[in-house]
C-alpha cells in the first residue's frame, strides 16, 4: 500500500456530486439518488459543497445528515468529554438525551427546512490528503478516526478529488486476493 498513490484510487471532483450551499437538503438527497440510480460503480452517499465559482468549501456526509436531524447530538458531544466511547455510554446518552424519539413527521419537517449551509461540514486540516500521498497514509487517517471522506489536493493546494474509505478498502482487498501478494 505504500507504493499506491491516492490519485490512482480517488474519485475526481468532476465525477462527484457537487452542490451549492444555498440549496435544500432535500435537493442534495435527490441529486444523490439520481447518481445512485445511474452510476453503480461510484454511487455516492456524500456530496461536495462548492461556491459560486466551483471551488470546494465543504462536504455533506451521511453522518452530518444524521447529526443535523437530531439536534440533541450536540448536547451529547458537549457532555462526552474525552476518552473511550463505550456501548454503555452510547446507550445511556440515547436515553438521557431522548435521541430519535421525535415523531418521524417532525424529523422530516425539520429536514425539509434545512439547507446545505446548515448541514455541511468544513473539513479540518487532518481531513485533507495530497494526490501523491500513499494509500497507507489514508488508511492510517481513517483508522485513527478522520471524518470521511478524505479531500484530495494537488501540489497547488486545489481540491481535485475525494478518497472514500470503501475505495481504500477495495484496493487493499484486491491486493490481498492478488496472487502476487501471497
Amino acid at each position: 500500500m505504500n507504493k499506491i498513490q491516492v490519485k490512482k484510487t480517488m474519485i475526481p471532483i468532476s465525477d462527484y456530486v457537487t452542490v451549492k450551499k444555498e440549496i435544500s437538503l432535500v435537493e442534495v438527497l435527490q441529486s444523490l439518488e439520481q447518481t445512485r440510480k445511474s452510476d453503480i460503480d461510484h454511487a455516492h452517499r456524500d456530496a461536495i459543497v462548492v461556491d459560486e465559482n466551483g471551488v470546494f468549501i465543504g462536504k455533506i456526509t451521511m453522518l452530518d445528515v444524521f447529526r443535523i436531524l437530531e439536534p440533541n447530538y450536540r448536547k451529547v458531544a458537549q457532555n462526552q468529554g474525552t476518552g473511550t466511547l463505550t456501548a454503555e455510554f452510547v446507550m445511556r446518552a440515547a436515553e438521557d438525551f431522548n435521541l430519535w424519539l421525535e415523531p418521524t413527521k417532525t424529523i422530516c419537517e425539520r429536514g425539509k427546512r434545512l439547507t446545505v449551509a446548515d448541514v455541511m461540514h468544513i473539513p479540518e486540516e487532518a481531513e485533507y490528503i495530497n494526490e501523491t500521498d500513499t494509500l497507507e497514509k489514508a488508511m492510517h487517517l481513517y483508522v485513527m478516526g478522520v471524518h470521511q471522506p478524505l479531500i484530495v489536493k494537488n501540489a497547488d493546494g486545489k481540491v481535485t478529488g475525494v478518497l472514500r474509505f470503501g475505495d481504500v478498502f477495495e484496493s487493499v482487498r484486491q491486493r490481498l486476493l492478488d496472487v502476487s501478494c501471497s
